[in-house]
Formats: C-alpha cells, sequence, structure tokens
C-alpha cells in the first residue's frame, strides 16, 4: 500500500467521523427527444423556468440540452432523491418528448438542426449564447450534444483542520486545502483509466453522427457504428476534440500555475479562430479569437472548482478564494440507470475520489501530458481487450493487474467511509465494481452491447428503447402535489429574475465583454 495512504487512514481510522459533513451534488444532462428519435426542435419548456436564473433546472450547449443540477446535499441518497424529483417534474412538463438516457446522441441531422442554448436578451444571456455559437464555429455542434454526469463532491471543514493538524502544516487552513484538493485532481486525471472502464457505457454512437469524418470504428446493422471492446467513445477522440488545445498543457501543481495558464489561453489569440472572425458582417460570431474564449472551454476529466459569484469568472473565484470542491466529469450516462447514474457508482466515485485524495500525489512531469492521454485512449477504445496493457510511471503494466492492486487500496479507504456514516454501502458498492473487473461482461458497455445484439437491433433502437420505457416508468410516478408547487414555484421565480435582469440598463455588449475579461 502507498506508504502515504497508511499515514492518512491511520488517524482516519481513528476519527473517521471528521468525514461526516461530506457534500455531494449532481449534473446531469440529456437531450430532449420527439418520439420518433429526433432531437427536439422545441425552444425550453416555459414552465420549467428560465434557463439563465433557475437554480435547478437549465440547458448545456443547445437549447434542447436540457441539465438538472441538484443542490449540494449531505448525502448520496438526498442527492439521487433531488434529481430524481427533477426528472419528474421535467416529464410533467414536456409533452410526448423524452429525454434521451444515452451519452452519445440521437439522431441530429445537419449542425443548422441543433438548435442553441437561448438566454435571453441580457448581456450575461448574450454572451452564453455566444459563447456557445463560438464553440459551434469552431468545433461543429454534433461534438456538443455528447451527455455526461459531473459528479460534485467536498470534504468538511473538521476533515480538513484535523489533516492539517495531524501534518503539523503551518500556514492557512485554505491554501492547505486548495493544495490538497490539487493533489486529488493530479491522482484523478492518473488513475482516471479505472473509472472509464467501470462507468464507461457508450461503446457504440449512430452512424450519423460521425457521417463525413473519419472514424475508424466498426459497423453493425441498422446504422450502428461500435468498436467491440470499447468502454466509452464519449471520452474517445470522436468526442470532444479540440486543435487548439492539443498543445496546451494547464499546469495541476498548483493553484497560482493552473490559474495563470488558463487566463493565458483565454488572452492568447490563435490565428485560425482569428481568421473566423469575431463579428462577421455585424454579426457577433465567438466571444474572442483566443485558444479559449473562456475557461469552461478547457475541457478536463476533473476541475477544482469554488462558487463564483455575480460577474464572476472561475479562476477569479479560485484567485480570491481557493478550491472549494472538485467536479468530476468523466462518468457516461448509464441507459440501465432512470436516473444515468445509480447508488453504487456514486459511493464508489467517493472511494476512488477519498483514495485520489489521501494517496501521495507528486507533480505532473512534462511526461504525464503525453503519458495520461494514451492511457485514456487506449481504455476507452480496447478497456475490455485482457490484454490490454497501460503506462505508469514504473513502466508498462497489465491493466487488470494495476487495477487489482488500486481495488486492494481502496477497500481501505471504504471501510473508512463505512465507518464515518455507520453503513456498509461503500464497501457493497466497492465489491460490485470488483465483480466487474473480473468478468467484463457485467460493465456498462459490455451490457449495452449485450442488449442491442438481444434485442436484434442497433444503437437507435436499443437507445430509443430505453428512453421510452424510462419515460413510461418517471409519468407514472408524479410528483406529490406539495413538491410539484415548490418547483413549479422555483420556475416563476427564475423567470421574474430574468424579466427584472432584462429591465436593467444594459452596457453596449463590447464594453461589458471588457469588463468582464478585466483582471
Amino acid at each position: 500500500m502507498d506508504a502515504t495512504l497508511q499515514r492518512q487512514l491511520a488517524w482516519l481510522e481513528r476519527d473517521a467521523a471528521c468525514l461526516v459533513g461530506m457534500r455531494r451534488g449532481l449534473e446531469k444532462e440529456a437531450l430532449r427527444v420527439q418520439p420518433d428519435g429526433w432531437l427536439a426542435q422545441t425552444p425550453h419548456p416555459r414552465a420549467l423556468g428560465s434557463t439563465l436564473t433557475h437554480p435547478y433546472i437549465t440547458t448545456d450547449y443547445s437549447e434542447a440540452l436540457i441539465e438538472l443540477i441538484t443542490p449540494a446535499c449531505g448525502s448520496i441518497d438526498q442527492a439521487l432523491g433531488w434529481l430524481d424529483d427533477l426528472h419528474r417534474h421535467v416529464y410533467a412538463h414536456i409533452g410526448e418528448e423524452r429525454l434521451w438516457v444515452n451519452s452519445m446522441p440521437c439522431k441530429l441531422g445537419p449542425d443548422d438542426n441543433i438548435p442553441l442554448a437561448q438566454y435571453g436578451s441580457s448581456n450575461i444571456g448574450r454572451m452564453k449564447t455566444l459563447y456557445r455559437h463560438g464553440l459551434g464555429l469552431r468545433y461543429g455542434r454534433r461534438m456538443q450534444t455528447i451527455a455526461g454526469i459531473h459528479y460534485n463532491l467536498s470534504f468538511p471543514e473538521t476533515f480538513w483542520r484535523r489533516w492539517q493538524d495531524e501534518a503539523g502544516a503551518a500556514g492557512e487552513l485554505q491554501a492547505f486545502m486548495s493544495a490538497r484538493y490539487l493533489g486529488l485532481v493530479r491522482n484523478f486525471q492518473r488513475r482516471s483509466w479505472l473509472l472509464l472502464y467501470l462507468l464507461g457505457a457508450s461503446p457504440a454512437v449512430c452512424g450519423t453522427f460521425l457521417e463525413g469524418r473519419e472514424h475508424g470504428l466498426q459497423s453493425l446493422p441498422s446504422g450502428t457504428l461500435y468498436l467491440p471492446e470499447a468502454t466509452s467513445l464519449r471520452m474517445s477522440k470522436l468526442g470532444y476534440q479540440n486543435d487548439a488545445q492539443s498543445g496546451l498543457h494547464v499546469s495541476y501543481n498548483a493553484l497560482d500555475e493552473y490559474i495563470h495558464d488558463l487566463d493565458s489561453a483565454i488572452r492568447t489569440p490563435y490565428p485560425p479562430y482569428e481568421a473566423a472572425g469575431v463579428v462577421r458582417d455585424g454579426v457577433w460570431q465567438q466571444i474572442n479569437a483566443n485558444i479559449l474564449q473562456i475557461e469552461n472551454e478547457y475541457y478536463g476529466l476533473i476541475r477544482p472548482k469554488r462558487t463564483i459569484r455575480s460577474g464572476e469568472r472561475p479562476t477569479q473565484a479560485l484567485a480570491r478564494r481557493g478550491v472549494e470542491y472538485v467536479e468530476l466529469r468523466c462518468v457516461d450516462l448509464d441507459p440501465f440507470e432512470p436516473l444515468g447514474i445509480g447508488v453504487d457508482s456514486a459511493h464508489f466515485l467517493e472511494v476512488f475520489a477519498l483514495h485520489c485524495l489521501l494517496t501521495d500525489s507528486p507533480a505532473f512531469r512534462p511526461t504525464d501530458y503525453d503519458r495520461l492521454p494514451e492511457n485514456q485512449q487506449a481504455m476507452v477504445e480496447r478497456g475490455r481487450d485482457p490484454g490490454l496493457v497501460l503506462n505508469d510511471c514504473s513502466g508498462r503494466h497489465r491493466f487488470r493487474d494495476l487495477a487489482a492492486r488500486l481495488f486492494d487500496e481502496l477497500q481501505s479507504v471504504a471501510e473508512v467511509l463505512d465507518a464515518a456514516h455507520a453503513t456498509s454501502a461503500y464497501t457493497q458498492a466497492l465489491a460490485r465494481q470488483r465483480d466487474k473487473l473480473r468478468d467484463p461482461a457485467l460493465t456498462g458497455s459490455a451490457r449495452v452491447l449485450e442488449a442491442m445484439s438481444a434485442a436484434g437491433h442497433g444503437f437507435y433502437g436499443f437507445a430509443q428503447e430505453r428512453a421510452d420505457r424510462i419515460r413510461d416508468e418517471m409519468l407514472a410516478r408524479p410528483l406529490p402535489a406539495d413538491r410539484e408547487r415548490e418547483l413549479s414555484g422555483a420556475a416563476g421565480a427564475s423567470l421574474a429574475a430574468q424579466a427584472d435582469l432584462e429591465a436593467q440598463p444594459q452596457l453596449p455588449f463590447a464594453e461589458f465583454l471588457d469588463r468582464y475579461f478585466a483582471d
């Protein structure tokens, strides 16, 4: 076992209660689709409120890509309960439409058929839509319709104070927390191959998604493209691509380096984007012509985060108040789970994240920035290959050997979390994930391919059947009247808040952008 992990577990086993108060929240993306499986062309339902100001229901890239956001919750059951309520509320207001339950999209048609998310006439609303127009200009709109689950996680102040005392570390608590959270981020990236194997559920895609692109996938009947041993095409090179970012190495070794590198990227021009133009024939095309329009354009498996205040950029919030939580971003939608994620996966993610936090996390070296993407690509394309070899800092090893050793360490972490929360859910979830290592047929990616084969149809038929079934299940469980009134009230309040914002005097849009990006 990692020596650093042994030391941390020694005191945590005596004081597991300091972990009580962990907070977690979920962000779940899903495409609204028509009954025939084509992308919905309808605007975001007014009954669901304002996508600009609603605290729980918004949109991501497209007007049809809904995003459900739970508040930070004190337990996994509370977070999943919130997500369940939001689903039932949404289904009550989208008529015959349904939510697509797979990460890879439904039938899209040409790029112009994918409507951009709309946020109203205020400057901040215009900026949000313009940012999405710029993403489509840079990468195409289809790529932006891929959906996933983001799992936000933080640890309580009592835990951090206890750890700082044990470490004998001087200085401000927040600086200690930020440094350790960055260590979690580095280790998460080093070991994310395990999550891609266990939680990947996108081994196939509708052929229309890759129409006109070279892809190297194999064909199945009914227009399906796939790789037989793939785990997560969502996280492959076929997913979120960015040539401009391919040479961009954002440092995770220290918070000030991370902030500097992201800030530099949003201020450094990129010639192909300059050629596309920022304003063309009097119409805004993108926020700027730099490597990144804003920080969120930089795609990562995990992000250090801080809740932002009005008018504040993410890097400003981090610079002013440090890291508050981490956002785990590499989880596919599970089409076999009505919410897109199950209770076992949630418990496992918390075990995995705490392990990443407690183990030694040396600074990234230049070679890591090449090695880690190579491991990711190998896993997403060939993860269920029993002979798969990955490259870690000590050399090349069989994936199954690396995973078995990691599971042995995760066991001790799960036991500490069980002790803290007076449960056995963490060790039970770990055992069920370990079963997937022994039998790859239990993984989500293998189950998707098996279900497609058993039904005798391709990706589209499988995904459509799952979307129909989950819609029926949700509609069969309408929300209690008081809960429905509460969420409808939040929708009404959000519409009023947007109207109030738009009634205020607005700066000229170019001046608003200048001020937004001013230091």
